[in-house]
């Protein structure tokens, strides 16, 4: 009996705690919506004939000055997306959700634009030398972007050492760039002993030269572009849309979705955390493992569950399904009503995901054969001249 009384105590325990984090999972994105001024995506979904799946599902959740791109889309009119990452490993399921919505973007007639920075790989440590973080580019990075299904005529791809008018580019934005507003975008008020002041500035002018390449005359010249970040980037969005001004091109609009939790259960799925992530090029068996030890939104005790429910809202179980399998909320309606326990969603979702593994890897290959059709190398001779 004293056993049972215990388990059951856990169980409450357990319960409150991941309600707890549940509550503040919900503050948080509307939280940052009112701080950043921000909108909501709700108007845009409503209007939008075909609206993506994570807007839909509220997954893709605010944006600003998204209406621009609407009339784009609308009139037929030329549009661009820029969407980076750093190549210090390979991409792994978080990354995936942000390509899914690129996908959509391409199919709605953007050009896309996928600069892969391993100069910053480099400089901020991720990687040991610049080779390194420019052969993951190539050798992982790269061919399962391509093996997404993108179209080479509509996608550029560009990893920054290889690209050196990204650095011209740069140069030529860098005077309508301040060290203070470098510093604030990442988070320092002032120079500290700790940081390099010039280096935080180099970043902050390289990031704006990506954001900013596609209204170069060499691609058309001014036009929309719309860049998807999560939330932590939105101040460099803010910092692009300043220098944008002051050159005389068009204020970037920006797109935020909501980061895919991590399986570790200490937040958003991340490289650096190998416990949270499931990778693109993880063997299937390796994704089943990590899916089996997951931590979930569930209870110890499937009793308790079946009469109280589960936590989805802070469940990676749950988070993956919805973001990469399914089409609407019924795995969280069931887990939150207890009609599904964690033991079965784990059986489902190790189903999706190692079936999804097989066939991208299977992709794989062929991508690497594709990698130059991808590849951008059109120089920027404009401000040279």
């Amino acid at each position: 009996m004293t056993d049972k009384i215990d388990l059951e105590k856990i169980a409450k325990k357990d319960h409150k705690a991941k309600l707890k984090l549940k509550e503040k999972e919900e503050a948080y994105y509307p939280q940052k919506i009112a701080e950043s001024g921000l909108k909501t995506i709700i108007r845009f979904v409503k209007y939008c004939p075909n609206p993506s799946k994570y807007m839909k599902m509220n997954i893709t959740f605010a944006h600003r000055d998204l209406e621009m791109i609407a009339e784009a889309i609308a009139n037929k009119q030329t549009w661009a997306v820029i969407s980076g990452l750093n190549p210090s490993g390979p991409l792994h399921f978080g990354h995936k959700a942000i390509f899914d919505e690129l996908l959509w973007m391409q199919k709605q007639g953007a050009d896309l634009f996928i600069p892969l920075t391993n100069d910053e790989s480099f400089v901020v440590g991720k990687t040991k030398s610049l080779a390194e973080s420019r052969k993951i580019a190539y050798e992982q990075v790269i061919p399962s972007i391509i093996a997404m299904g993108f179209d080479p005529e509509k996608t550029n791809i560009f990893v920054d050492s290889d690209y050196p008018s990204i650095y011209n580019v740069a140069m030529d934005l860098s005077d309508k760039l301040t060290l203070n507003k470098a510093l604030k975008v990442f988070g320092f008020n002032e120079r500290t002993d700790t940081e390099n002041p010039g280096t935080l500035f180099y970043r902050a002018a390289v990031q704006l030269a990506q954001i900013l390449l596609p209204q170069y005359a060499e691609f058309g010249g001014k036009k929309p572009t719309l860049v998807p970040v999560g939330i932590d980037q939105h101040p460099y969005i803010l910092l692009a849309r300043d220098v944008a001004e002051r050159k005389g091109f068009i204020p970037p609009a920006e797109l935020i979705t909501k980061f895919l939790w991590g399986f570790d259960g200490k937040g958003k799925m991340a490289s650096s955390r190998q416990d949270s992530a499931i990778f693109l090029t993880d063997p299937p068996e390796k994704a089943e493992r990590i899916l089996k030890r997951a931590y979930t939104g569930g209870s110890p005790i499937a009793r308790f569950q079946k009469e109280h429910g589960g936590v989805p809202e802070i469940c990676p179980i749950e988070s993956i399904r919805r973001y990469h399998f399914e089409q609407d909320n019924h795995v969280a309606e069931q887990c939150a009503s207890g009609a599904m326990l964690c033991g079965e969603c784990k059986k489902y979702g190790i189903e999706e995901v190692t079936d999804w593994l097989s066939d991208h890897q299977k992709r794989l290959p062929e991508a690497r054969k594709n990698i130059e059709k991808f590849i951008l190398n059109k120089p920027i001779k404009s401000i040279l001249e």
